[in-house]
């Protein structure tokens, strides 16, 4: 219960990058969940296990918006993965599965220092404030609004 608290803590506080390196590692973490149930030929919870690395790859694979180059390779590592990880369960291939991590490992690890670098730059930002903030008042049959900028003093607007 504390677990899935904790993720959706995490969840609720993470930026896009770090999002995306959630479900990497929910991914990773499931296989190797896999290859445990593998080894100890629990092959009904490894089914289970395989069908929510799946679960995952298609949620990637939406997140996949425009037909640039790096979503077609990440597209294709991800049919590669779904295709590793179909022949680890069908062949009951240890090896292929450590291959499926072995692959997405660095992709992982990139989108993890891309989120905390993004995090630590959205932190500086706030403690800046912001740059413009307006608001408007009501006068004596008029409306007036105004602007402060960076030197920190209203300006009618």
């Amino acid at each position: 219960m504390i677990e899935k608290e904790y993720l959706a803590n995490r969840i609720a506080n993470a930026n896009p990058a770090e999002l995306v390196a959630i479900l990497y590692e929910g991914l990773i973490d499931t296989l190797e969940d896999s290859l445990d149930y593998l080894r100890i030929n629990a092959y009904k919870k490894l089914n289970n296990s395989t069908q929510k690395a799946r679960e995952i790859l298609a949620e990637l694979l939406s997140t996949l918006q425009e037909d640039s180059e790096v979503a077609d390779n990440l597209r294709s590592v991800y049919l590669y993965l779904n295709q590793l990880i179909t022949e680890a369960e069908n062949k009951k291939d240890i090896e292929k599965l450590q291959l499926a991590i072995k692959v997405i490992t660095p992709i992982y690890e990139g989108w993890r220092e891309l989120g905390e670098r993004e995090g630590s730059q959205a932190a500086v930002q706030s403690s800046e404030g912001p740059k413009i903030v307006a608001g408007m008042t009501y006068g004596k049959g008029q409306l007036n609004d105004y602007v402060v900028s960076g030197e920190k003093e209203w300006k009618k607007g």
